[in-house]
């Protein structure tokens, strides 16, 4: 089977690295050959990160055009494949056309999301048009399944899962002072930083930093804040050597969307974690055991400071937190269902019918 993978970005973006290049070799070995085509490459994520907005506006301007007409020529190489599947949209902010120029050249079209974009600006009617026309939908949750339900019944939910051969276990739980990691796009910061009070709190008791691994840093006035630049080759090294991974989120629709992966991320690596109970966060963590789950900044510090206090507990539930990525969302694990979902949805070979739900 030949398929052709319109990913959002090159393996440099976490949602495509997760969702698709991971897979490939196990995708080889299953006779599966997938080509993967990214809209943005590593020169977006630079754009980005410039502090001048004006210069950023235009850079972002002229070389989103470039990677359109580059897209474009994506689109008609479609009928070479027996599978296309297209993460979250061909372009964004366009109208539908160019996913209906898609399913026009090869029926068997697939779209795969992660997070909840039919929320954000002018791409509500546009997923819900691309849902109906697709042969089917691969989500990352059951949140986002029950949105993609609505429809299209073919929707297959494969959750955001970790290579356990990468990231591997602490090997120390010891720790003169304690560590707590975060690690993220730059643009999430504002979640960590909505638990200053809790940073500041907690470092007037204890000796602690905060480890910030991304493309931006954030200054707490009072907290030691260690700054790592995110890389791929350092990722897995930065988070094991710390001693507690935090995952804050605010409650609401568009985080219930989110599938969990820097939480499973720190879990692999042995790291007893504190999140917020949103989305599957309260789905992978139970609290108390393999991990905790903290809902406002009281309990945001009570636990924080459980885990700070006692290095058996940190390694007890750091432990524990491993074994629920080996058993629940590895990369292994998993493999083969997507393997069997790309064949299934292959085995279907026509345009995609809803039947509205009773």
């Amino acid at each position: 089977m030949k398929v052709l993978y319109l990913s959002k970005t090159s393996e440099i973006g976490p949602s495509s690295r997760y969702r698709i290049y991971q897979y490939i070799p196990y995708l080889n070995k299953h006779g599966i050959h997938c080509e993967v085509r990214p809209l943005f490459t590593e020169t977006y994520f630079r754009i980005i990160e410039i502090d001048n907005p004006i210069i950023r506006t235009i850079l972002k301007t002229f070389y989103s055009a470039y990677r359109f007409f580059i897209r474009l020529s994506h689109i008609f190489d479609v009928k070479k494949f027996n599978l296309v599947i297209i993460e979250h949209q061909i372009f964004p902010y366009l109208p539908a056309f160019p996913e209906y120029l898609v399913k026009r050249l090869n029926k068997n079209m697939v779209i795969e999301f992660d997070d909840a974009i039919y929320l954000t600006f002018l791409h509500r009617k546009k997923m819900e048009k691309n849902l109906r026309n697709v042969t089917g939908a691969i989500v990352g949750n059951k949140y986002l399944a029950e949105f993609a339900r609505k429809f299209n019944n073919e929707v297959k939910v494969i959750p955001t899962v970790i290579d356990t051969d990468r990231y591997k276990g602490k090997e120390s739980y010891k720790a003169e002072r304690i560590t707590i990691s975060w690690v993220g796009l730059s643009y999430n910061l504002s979640y960590l930083f909505s638990l200053k009070e809790v940073f500041n709190i907690l470092s007037e008791k204890f000796n602690i930093s905060l480890k910030i691994i991304s493309s931006k840093n954030l200054i707490i006035e009072g907290v030691d804040i260690i700054f790592k630049k995110w890389s791929y080759e350092d990722e897995v090294k930065d988070l094991r050597s710390a001693d507690i991974g935090i995952m804050p989120l605010p409650n609401n629709e568009w985080t219930k969307g989110k599938c969990g992966a820097k939480l499973l991320q720190y879990m692999a690596c042995g790291l007893p974690t504190v999140s917020s109970p949103v989305g599957v966060n309260s789905e992978i963590i139970k609290d108390g055991e393999n991990g905790f789950l903290a809902e406002n900044n009281e309990e945001w510090i009570k636990k924080l400071t459980l885990l700070i206090e006692d290095k058996n507990l940190r390694e007890k539930m750091g432990e524990k937190a491993r074994k629920t990525v080996e058993e629940k969302y590895s990369l292994e694990k998993w493999a083969d269902e997507l393997v069997n979902t790309y064949c299934h949805f292959n085995s279907l070979n026509k345009i995609s019918t809803f039947w509205p739900q009773g």
